[in-house]
């Protein structure tokens, strides 16, 4: 909450948004926002008009940027279980006339969340929702319950020696009810792991057929082949 009040307090009238470079970590979520946006547009061929992050905290990072820099017309959703981060976030983004008006914030345990959830083409989750794999596992299994079928999940996990820092999302057995489309392993500063999958569709009884609730926004369902991986690109 440190810099979130930091960069609320010193700006002297003038958006705070224009001094998040101050934040040491700024230029990391810059490339990993980057890449989420890469690997989300390789799937999801429409633009999302909702988007949800889950446990966003005091200082959104990933919505601003998402929201400023490749969604400028999308809404997104923060939900936060702390009521003071979400005030922190709020004040943060207020000076702005656009960021005010697309990024609204929910103070909620996103267990105790369920309607609304269907609305959301694309969902981000946050590394250190579920610190403990079985927290993390209810949390996936709640938004597999609720989201939208063809909706996308976003997963930040963690590789390797990194998963002494995040914890680690198994996609093998942690997103039930979901398709893996792709599992991506930064090598460079980037220390986030990403996960892309998509809430299984709906199969009719009497037809077999797919009903998607995205298919009139154009969005494709991939096939059921995982696609991992790891590269030294410097974005």
């Amino acid at each position: 909450m440190h810099y979130s009040a930091l960069l609320v307090s010193s700006s002297s009238g003038e958006n705070p948004l224009g001094r998040l470079h101050v934040f040491p970590y700024y230029s990391n979520y810059l490339k990993l926002s980057c890449l989420e946006f890469n690997i989300l547009s390789q799937h999801c061929q429409a633009v999302p008009t909702k988007i949800a992050f889950v446990g966003s905290g005091p200082l959104p990072l990933t919505s601003i940027v998402l929201a400023t820099n490749h969604f400028p017309n999308t809404t997104f959703h923060n939900y936060d279980i702390d009521a003071l981060a979400n005030s922190m976030a709020k004040a943060l983004v207020s000076s702005d006339h656009d960021l005010s008006k697309r990024m609204v914030f929910h103070t909620s345990d996103i267990l105790d969340v369920s309607h609304g959830l269907n609305e959301f083409n694309v969902v981000f989750l946050a590394a250190l929702v579920g610190m403990k794999n079985e927290e993390k596992k209810k949390v996936i299994d709640h938004l597999g319950k609720y989201m939208a079928p063809g909706a996308f999940l976003m997963v930040r996990s963690a590789y390797s020696a990194r998963a002494f820092l995040y914890p680690v999302v198994n996609p093998s057995f942690d997103l039930k009810g979901f398709e893996v489309l792709s599992v991506f392993h930064p090598t460079d500063e980037v220390i986030n792991s990403i996960v892309i999958a998509q809430k299984c569709p709906i199969i009719s009884t009497s037809s077999k057929e797919v009903e998607s609730v995205f298919s009139n926004n154009n969005l494709l369902i991939n096939g059921n082949m995982i696609e991992e991986l790891v590269t030294e690109e410097q974005l």
